[in-house]
């Protein structure tokens, strides 16, 4: 089977306060490897029953483990752009009054509809999402989706950052035709990982997510899945995709075209992947050799898989502006998350930013900063 090893990866799911640390339902690692879907084209977390378990455990736990919060400011103009996706949709659909948001978290898109008028509710397995409902005036089923608690049909339904955790999205998607009206439209929202797929970046790894999805493979598994695709774009805001299909009458006369995106798509991956793992390596030795200097990662989600399938010991520090993850650690990883206040406080002298989408903006931010005194890499360019 075609497979690519990252060896034993954080289990990340939360962030916990390292003041008042929790106890973990779930182990803190796992082996975590990539594969390949080719009847959709579609990158995927090799399937582990133990890690498949955990993460239906994580998801009935009361935390929103969720990005659009509303105590997330980073995370508001993702749901801004998201939102005006959504109500361009819904204009265009005027029989659309019923709308049912699958995995539901903090209700943050819920709560704007319902302001708009519309009969707005939602599905999630974990208590706090009915919690939040209930604050805000929605009602949210505790279950997950599909659920025979779910009597209703509705004109839309929609789901932000739900089916790249899906262990089977075809099948998931093809369940949303019971609760669709006849022309009902169904909205999808999945982080874009087009560019760390053509590149070769492993930076996306992470247990939550089994699907990584392109403008292509996500096509393919709403086509495979029954609807008639209107649009798959990336979003305006972010790094993420929005696909957006119509119920047909007979969702299993479909058939997904025979193009395909590449001949051997996973190998070239494969290829460039084995790369970018090397160069991360080969510019952490250099660093690592001279003890004088002091390390630091940007953006520290996306570098655990390198952290990982380099075996890189815990002697550096990691460093995010997302304001609630401030001094909190990931499970099984005691490092504290610093902020851009810390770092001006405590400088480093190198700093690898890990992401794709906001590297060049974090590292003007660092330079207008620090000027040369600390050594400012992308992930862009540890790639090459």
């Amino acid at each position: 089977m075609e497979e690519i090893k990252l060896g034993d990866l954080p289990f990340y799911w939360r962030l916990a306060n390292i003041n008042e640390k929790k106890n973990n339902p779930v182990k803190s690692f796992f082996p975590f490897s990539f594969s390949f879907d080719h009847t959709v084209d579609l990158l995927i977390q090799k399937q582990n029953e133990e890690v498949m378990r955990a993460l239906s455990n994580i998801y009935t736990q009361n935390e929103n483990i969720g990005y659009l919060q509303d105590d997330n400011e980073i995370a508001k103009p993702y749901g801004t752009d998201f939102i005006k996706y959504v109500e361009n949709i819904i204009n265009t659909n005027p029989n659309i009054n019923k709308i049912l948001e699958v995995g539901c978290g903090g209700c943050v898109v819920l709560s704007h509809l319902k302001k708009l008028g519309y009969e707005a509710s939602g599905i999630d397995a974990s208590p706090f999402a009915a919690t939040e409902g209930k604050k805000k005036g929605i009602e949210v089923i505790t279950d997950f989706f599909p659920s025979q608690k779910l009597k209703e049909k509705f004109g839309l339904i929609y789901h932000v950052d739900v089916l790249e955790h899906i262990r089977n999205p075809v099948e998931f998607l093809k369940n949303h035709h019971d609760n669709l009206l006849e022309d009902g439209i169904i909205i999808v929202n999945v982080p874009d990982a087009t560019e760390s797929i053509e590149i070769g970046d492993i930076s996306m790894a992470m247990h939550q997510h089994i699907n990584y999805f392109t403008e292509f493979s996500l096509r393919n598994t709403l086509t495979s899945a029954g609807f008639d695709v209107i649009d798959v774009k990336k979003a305006g805001y972010g790094g993420s995709l929005y696909g957006v299909g119509i119920r047909t009458r007979n969702p299993g006369a479909i058939v997904l075209s025979n193009e395909k995106s590449n001949n051997h798509p996973f190998k070239e991956f494969a290829k460039k992947a084995n790369h970018s793992i090397q160069r991360f390596r080969e510019i952490n030795n250099a660093f690592f050799a001279d003890e004088n200097n002091t390390i630091g990662y940007y953006v520290p989600l996306r570098a655990l898989p390198y952290i990982a399938a380099c075996q890189i010991g815990y002697k550096f520090r990691f460093f995010d502006d997302t304001e609630h993850w401030h001094n909190k650690e990931f499970d099984g990883v005691s490092v504290k998350v610093e902020n851009f206040s810390d770092l001006k406080a405590n400088p480093v002298s190198h700093i690898l930013i890990m992401s794709l989408t906001f590297g060049e903006v974090i590292k003007k931010k660092i330079i207008s900063e620090f000027g040369e005194s600390i050594k400012v890499i992308t992930l862009s360019e540890l790639i090459g």
